[in-house]
């Protein structure tokens, strides 16, 4: 079951990052010779859509996918319907239909002399968060001089005048070989035309990775540049060394806001093979530091371009409706170290028992916790303040007494996120802090409305009640210590229950109770169903440690819930009969 549910939650959080791929393939056909070297480059980069030049009419458009895609990745890829260009090199597109639904293509008419190429558009559908997007497939007139880059002007003019018209706020991608030497306004004045600025901006391109200048021969850019692969002549293509920013993912502005509901995630975007150090030199020349050799001769084998990618991310993350939310965090102890006394609260803003057995924690970082205990339950009570740490030994913690420890977890102490998950992969809640935020050393932040919108930073207040060592928080409590009508679960400052032990438990267990003053105390058990099982004190505590041992040998196995109250006050601890 532990498996099941971490496939669940990986496929459902997964497809939300998507690998767009433009590749300039070398006049490919029915290439025998190079498939294997495709093969190995594609499963390297691991490509969720695939823009290609140099597709060679509706041959190389059919074996590219049955011999290339079809062999990595059986009855996974999909292919846009092929417009045959009438220009011996044309422009495909290739995904996979899981993640992505082709709805319609058409050809720009970018095309203007004889060897030339219409520009591609395809509008396509991310399938999960449904979100419409705009591809477009560009290959440039090519070789230098001031002839051609007139003509990859007016191809570049025709392709933006098309962009401007499209409606506000689409969201556009187009990749492809745009054989550009420099931003030059003067010798290469297509590209100012591509992402410079107007009377009307809709249609701007944006690289994302912001590397503007003269490419061409320049080892200054030696890191961006996707031509040549190769120093010596074969199979075609040319033979200069790294030396050209020919190929490019270019996005619409709204792409490089993360605020986006698709948005391009920062550093993901390269020239797949180029570690920088093959300027003027072939790929494979020597040592490749970013990618193994058998990739770097591969790339070399394959074509005279590099592929380039970059990630986009779709918001389609799923929320559920539980009524958990989390309403104290302690980021930072000061008692203890961070290991040992990190914590979060989350609360049970409902009338009903939540169960979160299978449910998950994730940082921002990359960890992630499946919340779990073998063969138990996790409730979470009506109104209970439940607190999940890194460390259940309240010696060692500095102090806690806590509902859950996680593992493989951990914040940290200047920007992060707590995100919970339920067993579906939904997410329940989220919040995500800075160091602006109301915290600091040994000082934990809460909320003090569980009915207000804990992803505000407005909403959060530094905590001024001391625990255990000295930190300063309310775990397990609400925040002023005073009873929160409406709300169980809540730990009184006047006295102290301590979790049970042993636990699980068989056939006694023993609740110790630090007692400040002499007060009246009932002690209740009641079963997973809520039926009370056993009143097992009523009566006088007086001040100190008390211990108060339940026998349970008339009960069946199961999970247990201990109600500690005083007249006005109470508080809930779990334990397990295990026979």
């Amino acid at each position: 079951m532990r498996l099941l549910r971490f496939v669940l939650l990986f496929s459902i959080l997964q497809p939300s990052t998507v690998r767009v791929v433009t590749y300039n393939l070398l006049n490919f056909s029915d290439e025998d010779e190079r498939e294997d070297d495709y093969r190995s480059i594609l499963e390297f980069i691991e490509p969720d859509l695939i823009i290609v030049q140099e597709i060679v009419g509706q041959t190389g458009f059919s074996h590219f996918k049955s011999d290339v895609l079809d062999i990595i990745e059986p009855n996974i890829w999909s292919s846009a319907p092929f417009i045959n260009q009438s220009a011996q090199q044309d422009i495909a597109l290739f995904y996979k239909d899981a993640y992505f639904t082709f709805l319609s293509t058409s050809a720009i008419s970018t095309a203007q002399s004889s060897g030339t190429r219409d520009v591609i558009e395809w509008i396509m559908k991310h399938n999960q968060s449904d979100i419409e997007f705009n591809l477009y497939g560009v290959h440039f007139k090519a070789s230098s001089g001031t002839s051609n880059a007139s003509e990859r002007l007016e191809e570049a003019t025709i392709l933006r005048n098309y962009l401007n018209n499209l409606s506000e706020n689409h969201r556009f991608i187009v990749g492809g070989d745009f054989n550009i030497y420099s931003n030059s306004s003067s010798s290469e004045p297509a590209f100012n035309m591509l992402t410079g600025t107007s009377d009307d901006n809709g249609g701007q391109l944006f690289d994302p990775i912001d590397r503007i200048g003269n490419w061409h021969n320049n080892s200054s850019f030696a890191d961006v540049h996707t031509q040549s692969t190769r120093t010596t002549s074969f199979g075609g293509g040319a033979n200069g060394g790294m030396d050209d920013r020919f190929d490019w993912l270019f996005v619409s502005e709204n792409i490089l806001d993360n605020a986006s509901s698709m948005y391009y995630i920062e550093d993901t975007y390269w020239a797949v093979g180029n570690d920088g150090n093959h300027f003027n030199d072939a790929i494979n020349n020597g040592n490749n530091s970013s990618v193994p050799n058998e990739i770097a001769d591969a790339l070399h084998e394959a074509s005279d371009h590099l592929p380039v990618y970059m990630d986009i991310w779709f918001d389609d993350l799923v929320y559920s409706d539980y009524g958990i939310m989390i309403s104290e965090i302690m980021v930072n102890p000061g008692s203890v170290s961070d290991s040992y006394g990190e914590w979060f609260e989350i609360t049970n803003t409902t009338d009903s028992t939540i169960e979160i057995q299978g449910w998950s924690i994730r940082d921002g970082n990359g960890d992630e916790h499946i919340i779990q205990e073998e063969n138990q339950t996790i409730p979470v009570l009506p109104g209970n303040y439940f607190v999940l740490a890194r460390n259940g030994d309240a010696p060692l913690n500095g102090g806690l007494d806590v509902n859950y420890v996680y593992e493989n977890f951990s914040l940290s102490n200047s920007e992060d996120k707590i995100i919970l998950l339920d067993w579906g992969g939904a997410i329940v809640d989220e919040v995500h802090y800075d160091d602006s935020w109301a915290f600091s050393s040994g000082v934990s932040m809460e909320i003090h409305d569980i009915e207000i919108d804990n992803s505000m930073i407005e909403n959060w207040y530094a905590a001024t009640l001391s625990y255990g060592l000295g930190d300063f928080g309310s775990p397990g409590i609400p925040y002023n210590g005073t009873i929160d009508i409406g709300h169980s679960g809540y730990l009184p400052l006047k006295f102290r229950v301590y979790e049970p032990y042993p636990n699980p438990f068989n056939p006694t267990i023993t609740i110790q109770i630090q007692n400040d003053i002499v007060e009246h105390f009932l002690i209740e058990v009641f079963d997973l169903s809520g039926r009370k099982v056993q009143t097992i004190y009523n009566g006088s505590l007086y001040v100190g440690k008390n211990a108060i041992e339940w026998d349970a040998s008339s009960q069946s196995s199961g999970t247990y819930f201990f109600k500690v109250s005083t007249g006005t006050n109470y508080c809930y601890r779990k334990a397990v009969l295990v026979k």
